[in-house]
């Protein structure tokens, strides 16, 4: 009988029978499609040995105008900036955003217990969770223990205290410790790293239960997501449900350095004066900063709270502690201050900046020393003011604002922080939403959005409502007839699930419908309109944008819009959706590997791995949308919490559950957590399909692998297992023993590079097309199924269209 060529379909199809599905292939792990035949998916090598804290369920890249390339990182307990460095690692910097700030009470804030490392603190201002984080500074030593520093809340006996370990054991009991001037900043709460139902103090939002979030009743929570862009170099991003909030690259130019500075002390009397290093790039006027210290900022500033810079120089600035300047319509000649009309109130004491005339953007500073000149009142409106200028001089204003007066020298290092800021905290914020569900800056015109967010004057969230800022702007966010700020409401739907920059509109999803966004300008700037009724998605990341088409995974089947909303033929969708943890639908995202034409999607089965309690995302599934063909894999080397494929990459990068971040397609191993690395257990079994023409019983007793090592690790020995798995028919079982000899291990041979199955070996990459050229195998039975499989280090391997060797063998079995 002539050698039989065993060609089959691409593709992984488990919508019927093993049989019914003959020349397919039913099972893979770890393996692609290329041009119609199956070969093992690339290695993936940690970017660097550093970890992040939480699982990162948002990844961004973009780079700064320094050419400086970064990726936001966000989990549920912090946000991150990873920063590319000259020898390709990356540092994972932290910047998540200060939510409340002050000084603790000046008897001494602390409580600790003699020969415990345990501290209790109280804070009467603001109340933290267990698990959040907390910087302490200005701590002073009490019973050999001192505070600074950032630390994890590990309790909250009471809405007043909460406890932290401080690492170290204290020398005697006491309260009342840690000084008079010492001050905590807290961090944006922890959030959970996925869906679950509780009942506690804070687990609703601020809108259920009373005050606080207190509920009685039990409660789902999801999953802590972030969505971020990038606004020109600096970055925009913010969690679900959470305010927006920026991260500015100008601020912090070196995050591995932050800027070092010095502040002046005023005595009581005069503005505190920040001084910059003479090589750092210029701080704009108004910028939002914080000040981190070693020691103790000069009084009365925190800190970490935010102050805005008022320009003096390139190199010096004021701070004042409100981002509203008052800018007069006024001259001054003197020590007169002629005041033609203003928008607010001018104040004793409120410093005036001028220009000098003496240089480029060189501003002095004088100071409104009392309210009249010549007979006028001053009203704090229109009028003349006497002002202390150090000398007199003829010039126009530029504004007025009240600066910060330090009256003490302070003491350690200052630097200005690194970390973000909220929107609403920026110089000119108006009317910013103050939460939203997900966010976008758009690429026409460039607009932020909020996508599920309170009306304008109203601080009501609605799910459905869409609000804009002025185009180019982060922070007008008040319509008006000079802007194109503005809003609307969809109507299909209970709530907006997820966003997507398309080609010229933004596609828009609710748990009902899809929208479409295009700019169209005043007066109407952008218009809505409904693609598709009677759709899903099932999270914020579960749609990816490719090829000028979305795809995305709705909640019992998938869908794509290139132009029109249609179905998307899935051949695993029975095998998905059979077996889907749908209480961990927020844990699922999709991402695009644009060097092989595929979407991947990830996401939690009902028998997933558990954490602590917590399922774990333990199956992929792969659309190749030029192939048309689906495949699927599974388990914990391959399991995903985020992933992103960009272009200022060189390799598509994925989180792991070993909190740090790999490159995909790099090498041929599974590198998480070593540079050596371990090898990848990748397999794919065909369907079922009949031996000869499957109505007599056949014995097969030869196979002439075909394939290719093309790729592997060079200095390695490449091999790889095929498997013969015969039946007697459909309803039965493989055989067992597989041989008919006896044995399976007679239908399972190694193909490796070795000349005609013999020694010597070739080591690659001397040949990766030399192979073992025959196998002898002993099966019987009407059909089979074959399995390849590799475990090998540094293998790469792709299937070509092998042959057996069969002869007729009777029609009974035994």
């Amino acid at each position: 009988m002539p050698l039989q060529k065993i060609v089959l379909k691409p593709g992984v199809n488990r919508e019927n029978t093993r049989y019914t599905n003959e020349g397919g292939y039913y099972e893979s792990n770890l393996v692609r499609f290329r041009q119609g035949t199956p070969e093992k998916i690339g290695g993936w090598q940690q970017i660097s040995p550093n970890t992040y804290t939480g699982l990162c369920r948002s990844l961004w890249n973009w780079t700064t105008l320094a050419e400086v390339n970064l990726i936001g990182v966000g989990s549920e307990a912090k946000f991150y900036i990873s920063q590319k460095t000259s020898n390709e690692t990356d540092t994972y910097y932290d910047v998540t955003p200060i939510i409340s700030s002050h000084a603790l009470t000046a008897s001494g804030p602390l409580t600790v217990t003699a020969s415990s490392s345990i501290v209790t603190i109280t804070d009467t201002t603001y109340h933290p969770y267990a698990g959040d984080y907390v910087i302490f500074s200005g701590m002073t030593l009490f019973n050999g223990i001192t505070l600074n520093g950032q630390y994890q809340v590990t309790s909250t006996p009471s809405d007043t205290t909460y406890t932290v370990d401080s690492g170290t054991t204290a020398s005697g009991g006491g309260t009342n410790g840690g000084g008079a001037n010492s001050f905590a900043a807290y961090l944006l709460n922890v959030g959970t790293t996925t869906s679950n139902t509780t009942t506690a103090w804070g687990a609703g939002n601020w809108d259920e239960g009373t005050w606080g979030g207190i509920v009685t009743t039990a409660i789902p929570t999801t999953t802590k997501l972030w969505t971020q862009y990038n606004f020109g170099e600096n970055l925009l991003f913010g969690p679900k449900k959470g305010a927006m909030y920026l991260w500015n690259a100008t601020t912090a130019p070196t995050l591995s350095a932050p800027t070092t500075v010095t502040i002046s002390n005023g005595a009581g009397t005069a503005p505190a004066v920040v001084t910059l290093p003479a090589s750092t790039t210029p701080i704009p006027d108004g910028t939002a900063i914080m000040f981190e210290t070693t020691g103790a900022l000069p009084l009365p500033l925190a800190p970490y709270t935010v102050y805005y810079t008022r320009y003096l120089t390139s190199t010096t600035f004021n701070l004042s502690a409100a981002s509203t300047v008052i800018y007069p319509f006024a001259s001054c000649s003197g020590t007169t201050l002629t005041v033609y009309s203003v928008t607010g109130t001018l104040a004793v004491g409120m410093s005036v900046y001028y220009y000098t005339g003496t240089g480029d953007n060189q501003l002095s500073l004088g100071l409104i020393a009392a309210f009249g000149s010549g007979g006028t009142t001053g009203t704090g409106g229109s009028g003349t003011y006497i002002v202390s200028i150090g000398g007199s001089v003829a010039d126009s204003v530029m504004g007025a604002v009240t600066v910060v007066k330090t009256s003490s020298a302070g003491s350690g290092t200052q630097t200005i922080s690194i970390r973000a800021v909220p929107v609403a905290s920026l110089t000119g914020a108006s009317n910013v939403p103050l939460t939203q569900n997900t966010l976008l800056v758009s690429d026409a015109s460039r607009f932020t959005f909020a996508f599920g967010t309170n009306e304008y004057l109203s601080t009501t969230f609605d799910p459905m409502v869409i609000r804009w800022s002025d185009q180019e702007s982060l922070t007008n966010w008040t319509p008006s007839a000079t802007n194109q700020a503005g809003s609307i409401r969809l109507s299909h739907g209970s709530n907006i699930r997820a966003v997507l920059q398309a080609r010229q509109e933004i596609l828009v999803f609710t748990d009902a419908a899809l929208y479409s966004l295009q700019y169209l300008g005043a007066p109407y700037i952008w218009s809505s309109q409904i693609l598709s009724d009677n759709i899903s998605i099932v999270s914020i990341n579960a749609a990816a944008y490719t090829n000028g088409t979305a795809y995305w995974m709705g909640q019992d089947k998938f869908y794509k819009y290139d132009g029109r909303v249609q179905t998307l033929r899935c051949d695993l969708r029975q095998f998905i959706y059979g077996d889907i943890d749908r209480t961990q639908f927020s844990q699922i995202f999709a991402s695009t590997n644009e060097g092989f034409n595929e979407v991947w999607w990830f996401y939690c089965t009902e028998n997933a791995p558990k954490d602590d309690g917590i399922p774990r995302i333990d199956r992929y599934v792969v659309y190749n949308y030029v192939e048309d063909v689906w495949y699927y894999g599974s388990g914990d080397a391959i399991a995903r919490t985020a992933w992103l494929d960009s272009s200022l990459r060189d390799y598509p990068v994925a989180a792991t559950y070993s909190n740090n971040l790999v490159y995909h397609e790099k090498g041929v191993d599974d590198c998480t957590d070593s540079v050596s690395g371990v090898a990848i257990d990748s397999s794919i079994t065909t369907s079922q399909f009949d031996i000869g023409d499957g109505h007599n019983f056949a014995f097969v007793w030869r196979m002439l692998p075909d394939l290719t090592f093309r790729g592997s690790t060079d200095g390695t020995t490449p091999s790889l297992t095929i498997q013969l798995q015969p039946l007697q028919n459909s309803g039965s079982s493989y055989n067992d023993p597989i041989s008919i000899g006896g044995t399976s291990a007679d239908g399972t041979q190694t193909v490796n590079t070795a000349k005609d199955g013999v020694s010597p070996l070739y080591v690659y990459p001397q040949d990766p097309d030399v192979f073992t050229g025959q196998l002898n195998i002993r099966v019987r039975g009407r059909q089979m199924s074959m399995r390849i499989a590799c475990n090998v280090k540094g293998t790469q391997w792709q299937l070509g269209a092998p042959r057996v060797d069969i002869r007729p063998d009777g029609r009974r079995g035994g």
